[in-house]
């Protein structure tokens, strides 16, 4: 394992009781996870501040990356991203229901990086936090609920063409997603990697 106190140049705080109330800055905390990992985060959080127009966030807050459970948690192949601060703009992962836009917007850049992100709408669990790994590779699966969810809110929130939300890839999630690709000058399919990558892009410019 190697550790980490920072991702992108910014402060990796930890903001859960009794160390410190979740929503809140957090205190700085030591994270640990595999040197692979660690590439990945950064790669990923340099990204995120590099598009987002409020540029490099001051502080993340994280429920966690290596801890001793099962799964890819244990491997210190996960991130748990509670929420991030800027200058005048907060980004807590609880209040995705009023801050949907910006939530999918940090989500798109998440899922350029980690096959698998689970997300507020895949259960009650995630609520208040957004979970990466990199157990499955890159790419949109249409049984996947994780990733159909996500396209399903991204249409809906984003890109203003409503469809049901329900983790099910079916006749109106295609046809929301061909009335997207129209709009965006997309062609392909977006189960192909190229494709699915530039959707991404897509969703967090149009979010952010």
């Amino acid at each position: 394992m190697t550790h980490f106190t920072s991702l992108a140049g910014v402060p990796c705080n930890y903001a859960r009781p009794p160390v410190a109330p979740y929503g809140t800055r957090g205190r700085s905390h030591t994270f640990d996870c595999t040197p692979g990992f660690l590439r990945k985060l950064e790669a990923c959080f340099d990204e995120l501040f590099t598009v987002s127009p409020l540029r490099r966030a001051e502080i993340i807050t994280s429920a966690g990356a290596q801890v001793d459970k099962p799964g890819f948690h244990g491997l210190g192949r996960a991130f748990d991203l509670d929420a991030l601060f800027w200058p005048g703009r907060d980004f807590i992962t609880l209040h995705y229901p009023t801050d949907q836009k910006l939530y999918l917007g940090v989500e798109a850049v998440l899922r350029k990086h980690f096959g698998t992100v689970l997300n507020y709408l895949y259960n009650s669990d995630h609520h208040d936090h957004l979970h990466a790994d990199d157990r499955s590779e890159v790419g949109f699966v249409r049984s996947s609920k994780a990733r159909v969810l996500f396209v399903q809110a991204a249409l809906t929130h984003v890109l203003d063409v409503p469809v049901g939300i329900d983790g099910a890839y079916g006749s109106e999630t295609e046809g929301g997603l061909r009335r997207a690709f129209a709009r965006l000058g997309l062609t392909g399919d977006i189960a192909t990697r190229e494709v699915w990558l530039e959707f991404l892009t897509r969703i967090t410019s149009e979010a952010l």
